[in-house]
């Protein structure tokens, strides 16, 4: 790079929406370029007639726009097939992947000088970010720093009201059932990673399928971790059949790793939720 080449970072990016061409000689396609259209079919169930919007790509983003390619944009939008191109003065092939499920992220902080670390879901690290630092100004009283944020790809996160209905089982108390703050009372109680092979058969299979999980789990010891992962995977084998109409059940849960998970608490689903995205429809 020459030494006088300017660094260009988006902070230097001048993109708009336009239909006037003479604006967009010189620049790059920022977005494809598509041309849009609805066709009407019969619903064979109902037989009302519903309309589905069809998009067709003309032009790919990132396309330099000369006088020849402003002449056939010019085309499609004089025939209103495309009411307006987004162009910027940058080159920009690459985006970032769109992630409409939540994933479970790792957060580590200090907070006052001490290490914390919180399980969340979110679309993304950013999502991640805000979570975290919305959950710690809420629930602890000192400055902090976030300090690490990694995916989780593959965790399993059982939530606490599946511990605990498992625990009540047990005889976590008279009731059935802990009070509200019992989880902040109990010290008998530890995070814990759980590695497990389960083996389910289906009717119509004849050999057994074993699929490999990881879990995280907040529990008294390793083989009530074990009763509460069951019953997650009944609960999925239920959710199964019910939907599919397909009889399977579980053969075999081995435990093939255990051991304590460095874990200050567990971020509600409910919480995370509030910053999820919804997904954008085109």
């Amino acid at each position: 790079m020459k030494q006088n080449e300017k660094i260009q970072t988006r902070k230097d990016e001048v993109r708009f929406k336009t239909s006037d061409i003479r604006r967009i000689i010189g620049k790059y396609l920022a977005t494809n370029v598509l041309r849009t259209w609805n066709e009407d079919f019969v619903d064979d169930d109902t037989g009302e007639v519903v309309a589905i919007e069809r998009n067709e790509i003309l032009f790919e983003r990132g396309k330099y726009i000369d006088n020849d390619l402003a002449t056939e944009i010019n085309f499609y939008l004089q025939s209103e097939d495309v009411k307006e191109v987004e162009v910027s003065n940058q080159r920009r092939l690459a985006y970032e992947n769109k992630r409409t499920s939540l994933y479970p992220f790792k957060i580590s902080a200090t907070i006052g000088g001490k290490r914390h670390n919180f399980i969340l879901q979110a679309q993304n690290i950013i999502k991640a970010y805000e979570v975290a630092t919305d959950y710690i100004e809420l629930n602890f009283t000192q400055p902090f720093d976030i300090v690490g944020i990694k995916l989780m790809d593959r965790i399993i996160i059982l939530n606490d009201r599946l511990r605990k209905h498992v625990e009540a089982q047990e005889g976590a108390n008279e009731e059935g059932e802990e009070s509200n703050d019992g989880e902040d009372q109990r010290n008998d109680t530890k995070y814990y990673k759980v590695e497990a092979d389960v083996v389910i058969q289906s009717e119509d299979e004849e050999e057994p399928n074993k699929q490999n999980y990881d879990f995280v789990v907040k529990t008294r010891d390793v083989d009530t971790a074990k009763v509460v992962i069951t019953a997650w995977i009944n609960s999925k084998i239920k959710e199964r059949i019910e939907k599919e109409n397909e009889e399977c059940k579980v053969v075999d849960i081995s435990i093939l790793a255990a051991s304590p998970f460095a874990c200050n608490a567990i971020v509600e689903k409910a919480f995370c939720l509030a910053y999820k995205e919804q997904e954008e429809s085109y």
